[in-house]
């Protein structure tokens, strides 16, 4: 599993950093999974190459819980879930503008394991930098939700992902 990398890049730009990623690498299988269809641009660049470059991050543009802990995470990985989560986002916003919101969103989907597990791997404090040790985490992903249990399964806060 270590030679496997999974990428599925939120926008255009994200897109074209893990492609000119991936085309450098050698000795990997490199999977990237990208829509056909014009989409919302999310971030510049510069920002999605540094996004690439870390695999996973929170969205603080699309956060509210800036300097404390939020309520509920709101994770996506892929250029639709993504916009699922976002547009979730702007109506929870609208009708719980109390409720402090995290945006996570994945690119490099071996980022949730352990690095025990594989070299992208994220170590347990910084998985729960992000997702949190007790909150809720919505989880958007269009493949099969029991992937995310399993590649999570390790954590602390494993048992509140709910992906659909």
């Amino acid at each position: 599993a270590e030679v496997v990398r999974v990428y599925f890049p939120p926008d255009a730009n994200c897109l074209l950093s893990v492609m000119d990623h991936c085309l450098r690498s050698r000795h990997y299988v490199n999977v990237v999974v990208a829509g056909k269809h014009p989409a919302p641009q999310w971030l510049s660049m510069d920002e999605a190459v540094k996004h690439c470059t870390e695999g996973i991050g929170i969205w603080q543009w699309a956060s509210n819980d800036q300097a404390v802990s939020p309520d509920v995470v709101m994770a996506c990985c892929g250029d639709v879930p993504t916009l699922e989560i976002l547009a979730a986002v702007s109506i929870m916003r609208e009708h719980l503008p109390e409720l402090k919101i995290r945006v996570v969103n994945i690119v490099d989907l071996m980022k949730l394991q352990p690095p025990s597990e594989h070299p992208h791997g994220l170590s347990d404090m910084d998985f729960d930098e992000l997702f949190t040790k007790d909150k809720p985490v919505i989880f958007a992903y269009h493949a099969y939700p029991w992937l995310i249990h399993r590649l999570t399964y390790r954590r602390i806060n494993h048992n509140n992902f709910h992906v659909r």
